[in-house]
């Protein structure tokens, strides 16, 4: 079997580097997202995938069908969007191009693999190439919401194809974006301590936030929790009112022990600690919210929280998956994302489907400025992606040789 699928392997050098070679020189921006997805999904149709379609979010998804129904393998690349809110503020980041090409190229070929070595599978291998707009939001639970709902009891595991440098990732931090909004009148003596002007109002809170930063807590795995003050929005003086109002928006980190509630409150009692001399001031504190119009035409709220998440290394699908590595020359082992933010979230976080991550390139790579993987680096991961498929849903061959199949 090992030799079948690197006879095959190789067979699939060629078209793979010229399909890298047209991913990495499309120049993707906000407003050619349709026409990348027409290329990723074209390469699926060209590699022979059994069912290649399209959801209303804009979920590409192809289907590799097994001999049997009993269990699936889900897949997951994405492709890195921006919001139409922000079209005109922002250019789409160049550093982007490898934060998600090289995972969508290794999840096709994978299956290309699987497919054309003929492998027999007990159920299906989904394909699933997500839109997003920052890490895990709207694409993956609208996928799971709709297209996979009838199939969760039988799914198996979901790989995530983000760079894990050829090892097996289990997890990573939490990440949520939230507003600090204080409101209403503020006496003048609070004012003219702090220069008469709301940014010096403002600085009391700012300040107390950057010393809680400093006490957060940390997980052994996954590494430190931290707070990031995004921007500071201030609404103007409303003088029917009398009422003063200012946003201060809160980039937070944080890991399995720590939880929206929880932060929410500690946030707001920070900020009601600064302003208890005033009483006209009232504090709130929210979880950010953005509106989303996706490529396909269909308007999203997105909730810009995406959760912790830690698989235990002695998950079934997780042993599997690594020794199906370390059997066939990997030195692979288990591992966890210390920057980067997955669709994990939403599928072990809150689905409890077991879910690993493994891919070509690294962390670092994303904070580069190379604009592709090489191409030996993403054929590892292709290879790496169709022993993991081939060990947890692959049927039992044995006589069988390559002559055979």
């Amino acid at each position: 079997m090992k030799e079948l699928i690197k006879t095959k392997a190789n067979g699939l050098k060629e078209p793979l580097a010229k399909f890298s070679k047209k991913a990495d020189s499309f120049e993707l921006t906000s407003a050619n997202i349709a026409e990348f997805a027409e290329l990723v999904s074209g390469e699926m149709k060209r590699l022979d995938f059994d069912e290649v379609s399209k959801d209303r979010a804009g979920n590409l998804i192809g289907l590799v069908k097994g001999y049997d129904t009993k269990e699936d393998i889900v897949m997951v690349s994405h492709i890195d969007v921006m919001p139409q809110s922000r079209q005109k503020q922002e250019s789409f980041p160049k550093s982007g191009i490898v934060k998600f090409k090289a995972g969508v190229i290794s999840s096709l070929y994978a299956a290309a693999l699987i497919k054309r070595s003929m492998l027999p599978l007990t159920g299906d291998l989904i394909v699933c190439c997500v839109p997003r707009l920052e890490s895990c939001d709207f694409g993956i639970k609208y996928l799971f919401d709709d297209f996979l709902k009838s199939r969760l009891k039988k799914i198996k595991g979901v790989i995530l194809c983000e760079p894990t440098d050829l090892n097996i990732h289990l997890g990573h931090k939490g990440r949520m974006e939230y507003e600090i909004v204080v409101k209403g009148k503020l006496n003048r003596n609070f004012l003219e301590n702090r220069g008469m002007n709301m940014l010096g109002a403002m600085f009391p809170l700012i300040n107390e936030l950057e010393k809680a930063s400093r006490n957060l807590p940390s997980d052994f795995n996954l590494g430190h929790s931290n707070l990031r003050i995004k921007d500071v929005r201030y609404s103007g003086y409303q003088p029917q009112d009398e009422v003063n109002e200012f946003r201060i928006i809160v980039d937070r980190v944080f890991v399995p022990e720590e939880n929206e509630e929880f932060i929410l409150n500690k946030a707001k009692t920070i900020a009601r600690s600064v302003y208890k001399t005033e009483p006209d001031i009232t504090v709130n504190t929210l979880l950010a919210k953005e509106a989303v119009k996706t490529y396909t035409g269909v308007e999203l709220l997105s909730e810009k929280e995406f959760k912790p998440w830690h698989m235990e290394s002695h998950q079934p699908f997780a042993l599997e998956s690594l020794k199906s590595l370390t059997e066939n020359g990997f030195k692979s082992d288990f591992g966890y994302w210390k920057k980067i933010v997955t669709e994990g979230s939403y599928t072990y976080a809150q689905l409890k489907i077991p879910t690993i991550g493994f891919g070509a390139g690294s962390e670092d790579d994303l904070d580069s400025a190379m604009d592709s993987l090489s191409i030996d680096k993403i054929e590892r991961a292709v290879y790496g992606q169709a022993l993991i498929v081939q060990r947890n849903i692959g049927m039992p061959t044995f006589g069988w040789s390559s002559d055979e199949i």
